[in-house]
């Protein structure tokens, strides 16, 4: 006599909680794809401007300010890998939600590892799903701030450097 594998649960609200972590990280990643390129390009414009048309020597504190502007450009760079990095791992997280959910709709008894989906199992990977989302959301509110920090540092900067970009006229290019 053969026995049937176990009936399968119903897992709606677990389907539901997936549903609902991956629209939160959708949401939570449009927040990331802002303007930090903006800033970048325009630091790089303003400092290609000056670097082609200042001439004569430079006086100290508008050649530091300089460097600081740029070096915003470099940590601009480091943001944009950081965001880089926060949308891989919101691609995997997101990868095992879905897979998760899947493996539920399709009402499965058991996962690829064999292992029977029970409300013990679903329980313990939905928590281990939503752990992780929350360290991901950790990482992009740190983003945030780092982000919130350089842009007051651009923009204060910046202000100063219109300013003095204006003083410098272009310089005619040779025929």
């Amino acid at each position: 006599m053969l026995h049937a594998c176990t009936k399968p649960k119903n897992f709606d609200a677990d389907i539901r909680a997936a549903d609902s972590l991956k629209t939160h990280m959708d949401e939570t990643l449009a927040l990331i794809d802002t303007s930090v390129l903006q800033i970048a390009d325009s630091i790089e414009l303003q400092l290609n401007y000056i670097q082609s048309n200042y001439q004569g020597e430079m006086e100290r504190t508008m050649a530091q300010t300089f460097i600081r502007f740029s070096d915003i450009r470099d940590n601009l760079s480091l943001l944009d890998q950081w965001r880089d990095s926060l949308h891989n791992r919101q691609d995997k997280i997101e990868n095992e939600l879905m897979a998760f959910r899947n493996a539920l709709a399709d009402k499965a008894t058991h996962d690829a590892l064999n292992r029977e989906i029970n409300e013990l199992y679903a329980d313990t990977v939905m928590q281990h799903l939503i752990e992780k989302e929350q360290q991901w959301h950790t990482k992009v509110n740190e983003w945030l701030q780092q982000q919130k920090s350089l842009y007051n540092n651009w923009s204060t900067l910046n202000d100063t450097i219109l300013i003095w970009r204006q003083s410098i006229p272009k310089q005619n290019s040779p025929a």
